[in-house]
């Protein structure tokens, strides 16, 4: 370990400045860690809590590089940085990076994400790489890119062949893209799970609701059958198995009418769906996170509460945020604010969330979304 190190926990350097940094960074503090930050700006998220920040590029090796020098471990927030980079940055410090990139380098993009779950046994939605127009031989479906895409962007909606040459020939310059076939589904799910080098936790399915793309509500229990819960639990091991290394992973799930289930995608850190973990359950997934890159005993997650419900705060406008506001519109009954300290809104931008819980809840996270315009 550096000398920066605690006694007896590793220094953890985690890559990325933003709300899922943060909320790590706090979790690890709360069992007597310390963690830096590596981004653009130390008035980010992660900037207000970081024990140390650190300002650099991620596509710099050697700041990359020097970074890894002055920590035990390193971890991210996001799967956006050149998984070479992080390969060659760990080479050349000796520091390992977890979960490992040259494992994650498996899901790094849509394409061999969907076909890694192929081979791990799980089942995917139909799909196809697109290189040319002449691939495009039926719709509806969706184009996405392979790379970069998040929260709705970088996937294109197509109902017919003309629209989907129209989208393809606009988005092709932009790097490798697939085609999925549309899918009948009723419910989006999702399951984290933990990894350290000697076990593996996993936390109960959770439904998504997602807003025009986005992701606006989270709901615990996720309502399904035993049957469907243990086949995500099932699945999510066999992937994880086979991804074969420490971190915490995020698994996104369709489940159609008939009973089927289907992985969509998959994160290879904290994931926005985990976000309700932080109140409703004990270990939450950004101490499981730090736990798992750390290699500390993972905390088996236990309900705290029956059921609740995550609400995404996302931004309406833009300008700047009063958080006063927030807190004091929100109230404090049965629920918890997490705002991340992002001093400007702008719309659709995550700007915190609540988690609620007690009686009437779909009532009450409807209104607060009314109530708290960002």
């Amino acid at each position: 370990m550096t000398s920066a190190s605690s006694k007896s926990l590793p220094l953890i350097g985690i890559l990325g400045d933003g709300q899922l940094s943060k909320m790590s960074i706090e979790a690890y503090h709360k069992i007597g860690g310390k963690a830096y930050a590596f981004g653009g700006s130390d008035q980010s998220p992660a900037g207000l809590v970081a024990d140390k920040f650190v300002t650099g590029s991620a596509e710099s090796l050697s700041d990359l590089t020097e970074f890894f020098k002055q920590v035990d471990v390193v971890t991210l927030e996001n799967e956006f940085i050149d998984s070479n980079l992080l390969i060659q940055a760990s080479q050349d410090s000796g520091i390992k990076v977890f979960p490992e990139p040259s494992r994650y380098q498996l899901i790094e993009d849509k394409l061999s994400e969907k076909r890694f779950f192929s081979e791990s046994g799980t089942q995917v939605a139909k799909f196809f790489e697109v290189n040319e127009v002449s691939d495009l031989i039926d719709t509806p479906g969706y184009l996405k890119l392979a790379k970069g895409g998040y929260d709705g962007k970088g996937t294109y909606k197509v109902d017919s062949l003309a629209e989907a040459a129209e989208v393809f020939t606009k988005i092709r310059s932009a790097g490798a893209v697939l085609f999925e076939h549309a899918l009948d589904y009723a419910k989006e799910l999702s399951m984290i799970a933990a990894r350290n080098s000697s076990s593996i936790i996993f936390y109960p399915l959770v439904e998504t609701h997602q807003e025009h793309g986005t992701c606006r509500y989270v709901s615990l229990p996720a309502g399904v059958s035993d049957a469907i819960e243990q086949q995500a639990r099932h699945d999510t091991g066999q992937i994880m198995q086979k991804l074969d290394t420490q971190g915490l992973f995020a698994f996104e799930f369709f489940l159609t009418p008939s009973g089927e289930l289907i992985v969509n995608e998959s994160a290879p850190r904290p994931h926005n769906s985990g976000h309700i973990t932080m109140d409703l359950m004990s270990g939450d997934q950004f101490e499981n996170h730090m736990r798992s890159v750390a290699d500390l005993p993972l905390v088996e997650p236990q309900m705290q509460h029956a059921s609740g419900i995550m609400v995404n705060l996302l931004g309406t406008q833009d300008g700047p945020v009063n958080e006063k506001a927030i807190f004091d519109d929100a109230g404090t009954e049965d629920l918890k604010v997490h705002l991340y300290g992002k001093t400007e809104s702008r719309v659709n931008r995550k700007m915190g969330h609540i988690n609620l819980w007690g009686d009437n809840q779909w009532q009450r996270a409807k209104q607060l979304v009314k109530t708290l315009e960002v």
